[in-house]
């Protein structure tokens, strides 16, 4: 992607991108007297008001496990609300990563992608410890399965896509700075439109279900939950649909990047 944009390999900038990874993570709980256990008592803190909701409240059922027994809605839930996290956590962290390295970008060069890449693999470290934590979790049930292993592949995948958004919005927000409030506006929104506290099969309206599924993320969260609780590899059109999305958005990455971060060093 680097040598698309004219710009020297990534490698060679991979520990000023670990840097800032190591300044995101550093900052991120600091002060707080719980530190890291709040990455984990936020999610959790999250599971539990939604499965209050959508289980007891409007009375969605999780479907079975992938070895045949009854479902669990909690996990389920665990499942969806662990691939949204990746998506929603990365977005917020990597959005305002260029102007929180301004004075830095004033003083020496380097190129605008390193600290929005940093701050993505800070989401990342947070966001294996989580998917690790599902998979205990689906392992205590067990519902374990051989396609476990292309979960890596649809990481690779996701994690692409979540970089390839947030290095054009960034840039955008150096241009205009309420844009990171309308995302995170935008994001509790898009939740809603996303099948993650209700399954997509209890949607009955064709036309609402056919838009709710166009909608890269569900296609998303419906593949991780195949993957990692139905056992499934998933659905081949999904897979698809999915790449397609991401080199979509790694093209606009590319254009977006290779015009408007020649004079970004100004504007921050």
């Amino acid at each position: 992607m680097t040598a698309l944009l004219g710009a020297p390999p990534l490698l060679r900038y991979r520990n000023l991108i670990w840097n800032f990874a190591q300044r995101d993570l550093k900052a991120r709980f600091k002060g707080t007297a719980m530190g890291w256990a709040w990455s984990l008592l936020l999610p959790l803190a999250t599971l539990l008001t939604y499965t209050l909701a959508g289980h007891y409240l409007f009375r969605f059922h999780a479907p079975p496990f992938g070895n045949g027994r009854s479902g669990n809605f909690a996990v389920w839930l665990f499942c969806g609300l662990t691939a949204w996290g990746i998506f929603a956590n990365g977005l917020n962290t990597a959005i305002g990563s260029l102007l929180a390295s301004g004075p830095l970008l004033q003083k020496i060069y380097f190129p605008a992608y390193a600290p929005v890449l940093g701050a993505l693999v800070g989401v990342a470290i947070q966001s294996l410890i989580e998917v690790g934590l599902v998979l205990v979790v689906l392992a205590a049930f067990g519902n374990v399965g051989l396609t476990w292993a292309l979960v890596p592949f649809w990481l690779l995948i996701f994690f692409t896509f979540v970089a390839a958004l947030s290095l054009p919005l960034s840039i955008a927000n150096v241009y205009f700075r309420d844009l990171a409030h309308f995302v995170a506006v935008s994001l509790q929104l898009l939740i809603y439109a996303t099948p993650i506290i209700y399954p997509d099969t209890q949607i009955t309206n064709q036309t609402m279900h056919r838009l709710i599924m166009s909608n890269p993320l569900s296609q998303f969260v419906v593949l991780f939950r195949d993957l990692v609780y139905g056992l499934s590899p998933g659905d081949l059109t999904s897979w698809a649909y999915i790449i397609a999305w991401t080199l979509a958005l790694v093209v606009v990455s590319v254009v977006v990047y290779t015009r408007f971060s020649g004079d970004l060093s100004e504007r921050v």
